[in-house]
């Protein structure tokens, strides 16, 4: 992606520091009970999970490993988002902010269907020692404001431990009311189904420990068709093993 870094930052503080939201002090208070379920999603390995606030520009939970699994000690203040930035690596940097500027606009005119939407992105952050790792970052409406404007950001990161670590990001935007990607179909190999239903079944098989054979015989179809679907599953979700794509999958939710 050849943009000018400069000005896709400045787009990007644009849209999520003017933003003011209609909200009370007593939505504030209803939310105490909820955070503590979010809390629960953290548990997963090697996950972390924030809530950000537009209305009052800060993060109001942040729960997880993000900087123990960077290297850096789980006592020092919170990174905030400016260093966080520039922790990213410089080639996937114009994707984050791209991501999230068209994220953002995608949803301008979606009234309360806002929240059926997420934005799905991975990208490499420097860690203490200098070297990478790359994350998955889903991000999705958790609250709207009095006036069905986004108010709370949820925000999901987990580790992508497996994935090479010279492929450029890929980002998409799924309704996840049907698994289906609305945005940047096309880039970098994003399709607008990730899995059929049929390759979704051979996943659920794989999971449960059969093999290419015993699958075969399950779904009364050949062993080639099989291998094929996975070899298809390898391709579209950028893994080497189909237990990594199913890792992956299970992360954003489409399994």
């Amino acid at each position: 992606m050849v943009q000018d870094i400069v000005a896709l930052r400045r787009n990007y503080r644009q849209i999520t520091e003017n933003r003011i939201c209609l909200v009370e002090e007593s939505d504030y208070a209803d939310l105490s009970g909820h955070l503590k379920d979010l809390e629960i999603l953290s548990q997963v390995e090697n996950r972390a999970v924030s809530l950000y606030d537009i209305h009052r520009k800060k993060f109001i939970m942040k729960v997880g490993q993000h900087l123990s699994l960077l290297g850096y000690d789980e006592q020092i203040p919170d990174i905030q988002i400016e260093r966080y930035h520039a922790m990213i690596h410089p080639e996937d940097l114009p994707y984050v902010y791209d991501a999230e500027i068209n994220m953002y606009r995608f949803l301008s005119d979606k009234g309360e269907q806002k929240t059926r939407y997420k934005l799905v992105y991975d990208y490499r952050v420097r860690g203490k020692s200098g070297g990478y790792v790359r994350f998955l970052h889903q991000m999705a409406i958790y609250a709207l404001d009095r006036q069905d404007n986004a108010w709370l950001m949820l925000i999901l990161s987990d580790v992508l431990s497996a994935f090479p670590e010279d492929e450029l990001p890929r980002r998409f935007i799924i309704d996840m009311s049907d698994n289906s990607i609305c945005m940047f179909n096309g880039e970098h190999g994003v399709v607008r189904e990730l899995v059929t239903p049929r390759e979704r079944e051979i996943l659920v098989l794989i999971s449960q420990g059969l093999q290419s054979d015993a699958i075969a015989d399950r779904l009364c179809i050949s062993v080639h068709t099989v291998n094929n679907h996975r070899q298809n599953i390898l391709m579209k979700t950028r893994t080497k093993h189909i237990a990594q794509a199913i890792f992956y999958l299970r992360c954003i939710g489409v399994m």
